[in-house]
């Protein structure tokens, strides 16, 4: 199909963030397949230009404007649909990265981490999605991808505002995918890990750089270019129906599982209950029924766990009520370090009556 549109080819497609890295990897990879891309940078103005008089076809633009700016991010979006004639896809592509220790610095200097991070991160990644829907709903449809990352998941312990931001962006999109499906619009996300770009080349080459390869059974980081081929195809008429996915992208270097449990229980045997024998809980869970007894307990809102009960053999640690909290943590703590997903593993008395 060809012609302009949310399903055609020739697209008008926005990626902030565009100039370099992962960003500009996205612009290349739509400019070769027909689209025509405007190119949000902030900074790096030369960057820009140069990308795009290097793509192949026409019509390519250059955008500005600092994100965390709600009006310029409004002037940066119009101003792309008004060079390209349109907008049909969004790419949420631009981030910082501020190293922000919690026990490091000054209280004012958080405060600033913090605002700086989010304003980029997620509220300006959401003003321009406000801004580029209205383009798109006057288009017949269109396509948002949001670039998130696996620290979502797996933490960032030195730069904690980036990995609830990044957390944040893809509830964002799920929430919008539900929202936006009525007017033909369709919203993912991405989750990359660690990725080759020329920010990172310098670290990559040190000693760390073997470490940060190792988390990957491939032994490698990503390339730019296969997150932009992921970026690409949620974007592409045939992903519609992974409208509210997170796609992780990380080589296997983290693997999202369910968590399984909130807490570490122990058993009171005479009253046929689990209680807390580490962490407090909101509501002990009876285990009155016998088909009950060789489950997780999770808590008062999650009993059955369907269809990960796979997962239960290596996970659950058998208990005694009064047991040495620190012998309970401990073997919590050593199953913990053999699956990933599992943010506090739960403890699973061994029943009176159980044969």
């Amino acid at each position: 199909m060809s012609g302009h549109g949310p399903f055609g080819m020739n697209r008008r497609v926005l990626v902030t963030g565009g100039s370099r890295g992962i960003g500009a990897a996205v612009v290349r990879a739509f400019a070769a397949r027909g689209e025509r891309v405007a190119i949000h940078y902030r900074d790096a103005a030369a960057a820009a230009t140069a990308l795009r008089d290097s793509l192949p076809g026409d019509g390519h633009a250059v955008v500005r404007a600092d994100l965390a700016d709600a009006e310029a991010v409004r002037a940066m979006v119009d101003g792309a649909a008004a060079e390209l004639g349109g907008l049909d896809v969004l790419v949420n592509n631009a981030g910082v990265y501020l190293a922000h220790p919690m026990l490091d610095g000054s209280y004012e200097q958080w405060q600033e981490a913090w605002r700086a991070t989010l304003g980029v991160n997620l509220t300006g990644a959401a003003n321009a999605t406000w801004c580029a829907v209205r383009h798109m709903i006057a288009g017949g449809g269109g396509r948002v991808v949001n670039v998130g990352s696996r620290g979502a998941y797996r933490g960032e312990p030195t730069h904690p505002a980036y990995g609830a931001s990044k957390a944040g962006l893809h509830a964002f999109g799920q929430s919008l995918a539900v929202a936006l499906a009525p007017h033909g619009i369709m919203v993912a996300s991405v989750a990359p890990g660690y990725v080759a770009t020329d920010m990172t080349v310098e670290e990559l080459a040190t000693a760390a750089g073997d470490e940060i390869r190792a988390q990957s059974p491939f032994n490698r980081v990503a390339t730019a270019e296969e997150v932009a081929d992921a970026v690409v195809y949620l974007a592409s008429p045939g992903a519609e129906w992974a409208s509210g996915a997170v796609l992780d992208l990380n080589g296997a270097s983290y693997l999202r599982l369910r968590p399984l449990a909130r807490a570490v229980f122990g058993v009171d045997l005479a009253r046929d209950r689990a209680v807390a024998d580490v962490v407090a809980v909101p509501q002990a869970e009876t285990l009155a029924r016998a088909e009950e007894r060789g489950r997780l307990i999770v808590d008062h809102r999650d009993r059955d766990l369907g269809a990960v009960t796979w997962m239960q053999r290596l996970p659950v640690v058998p208990a005694q009520l009064g047991g040495k909290a620190a012998f309970v943590a401990g073997l919590g703590q050593m199953v913990r370090a053999h699956h990933q997903g599992v943010g506090v593993i739960g403890v699973l008395a061994r029943h009176g009556r159980q044969p």
